[in-house]
This record gives structure tokens, sequence and C-alpha cells, in this order.
């Protein structure tokens, strides 16, 4: 996926996917000097985003725009942060359609390297695990171990954490002559890994809550909690 490098603003409706102008916006905004590099690059920001609006709870955009930028921003100027601001949450409102439409979405993908045919899912990964790592710790403690592995394994294959971390393999039960055979898989489905992972969680936060007393039930027959001395049928529970 390529991009010209114009700094010609983009126009940022509100309505319909992120668009390349956008993108390349982005890209020119979070290469500026004063973040001294540390900024997210796009494909990892679109991984990050998808791990954000899909994890157990919302997580709004003071916790998380800090994290993109490598800390406190350092803004140029007031206009700079407007801009850069606006611009990522037009970024998260977009994803965020897409991640309930029934496209799916629109990958934002680099060559690993120039002229190569292959596209670098590390970056997109790791960025996703960034913000499963900002949801914590919630999405260990609200899924069962082994449902938090299957949904993180295309991540972590892809990341590349599993590769120099025989410990963590042998913790999620992987030869190591199975890293590609895995890995292969979820290139091949990336985008329905990505879903399935939003999906769980959206349903998980939208599941009905258990009622849950707050004091012990009472017996017709028992002595009414009012302290008249009357049995509870024949006083409160009367009605």
């Amino acid at each position: 996926m390529t991009h010209d490098t114009s700094t010609e603003p983009a126009d940022t409706s509100d309505d319909g996917p992120f668009t390349d102008a956008e993108i390349d916006q982005l890209e020119n905004l979070l290469d500026a000097p004063n973040f001294d590099n540390k900024a997210f690059p796009v494909d990892a920001l679109q991984g990050f985003l998808c791990a954000v609006l899909s994890g157990p709870r919302i997580i709004p955009a003071d916790e998380w725009i800090p994290v993109v930028l490598g800390g406190t921003p350092r803004y140029a100027s007031d206009e700079q942060a407007d801009e850069v601001e606006a611009l990522l949450m037009r970024f998260h409102d977009s994803l965020a359609s897409e991640l309930r439409s029934d496209e799916g979405i629109s990958l934002i993908l680099y060559p690993i390297e120039e002229g190569s045919e292959v596209l670098d899912y590390a970056n997109w990964s790791l960025g996703y695990l960034e913000g499963v790592d900002l949801g914590e710790p919630e999405w260990t403690d609200l899924a069962g171990e082994e449902e938090l592995n299957d949904l993180l394994m295309p991540f972590l294959v892809l990341g590349g954490e599993l590769g120099d971390n025989p410990e963590l393999r042998a913790e999620l039960d992987i030869a190591e002559d199975e890293h590609e055979t895995i890995a292969e898989d979820a290139r091949e489905n990336f985008v329905d890994y990505v879903l399935e992972a939003h999906d769980f969680w959206l349903g998980e936060r939208y599941k009905p809550e258990t009622f849950k007393r707050d004091v012990p039930k009472v017996g017709r027959n028992d002595p009414c909690p009012c302290g008249s001395g009357r049995k509870y049928k024949a006083c409160h529970g009367a009605t």
C-alpha cells in the first residue's frame, strides 16, 4: 500500500471510511519532528485502535491518544494539536464503523521491504497487542486463559512474540515446527481473527448481569425487617 507525501489537508468529514488522503495526512502529522519518532506508524496505529475498540471496556481518548504519540503529547502549536487529535478521532470512529459492519475492515499493511510483494503484519500485530495491554487487566480477568490465548494467537505469532520465546511457546503448547503453519493461517484469515475478537468482547460487554440481592430474602413467616415484631406476611409483606 503506497501513498503520496502531499501535505495538502484531506477532507476529514465524519462519514464514510478513512480515505487514502487522510492516511497520507495522518502519516505526515505523526512524522512531525516534535514527536521525536515516538508516534505510532499508521499500520501499527490501526492495529492498536482495533484492540482499543474491541476490548471489554470503552477506553476514552485521553487514555489512548498519549500512547499513540509516545507519551504526553508535545504539540508544536494549538493548531497542530487540533489537527492531530481531530484526525485520530476520525480514524478511530471510522474503524468503529467498519468493525460493526458486514464488510469488515480495510487493512493498512505495507511491504516488508521496498519493492517486495510480501506484506508486513508484524507492526500491525504489535500495535494490536499494545491496545490489549492498555485494556488490562480486563482482557485477562474477563476471558478464560484458553479463550484469550485463542483470540490473541494470530497477533502473537505475526508480531514475532513467540519466535524467540520458547517459554511462551511451551505455555501455549506450540511446537517450534508449528509456528509457520499458524502464521500462514493467521495471514490468510487475518481480518476474520480481528472481527472474531471484536465480536467476542462486544457480546461480553452487553451480556445481561445476573441480579444479586443486597439483603437476604425474607420468608413470609419470618419477623418483618422493619422491627414491628409481626410476621412479614402480616406486615410489609401483606401487600
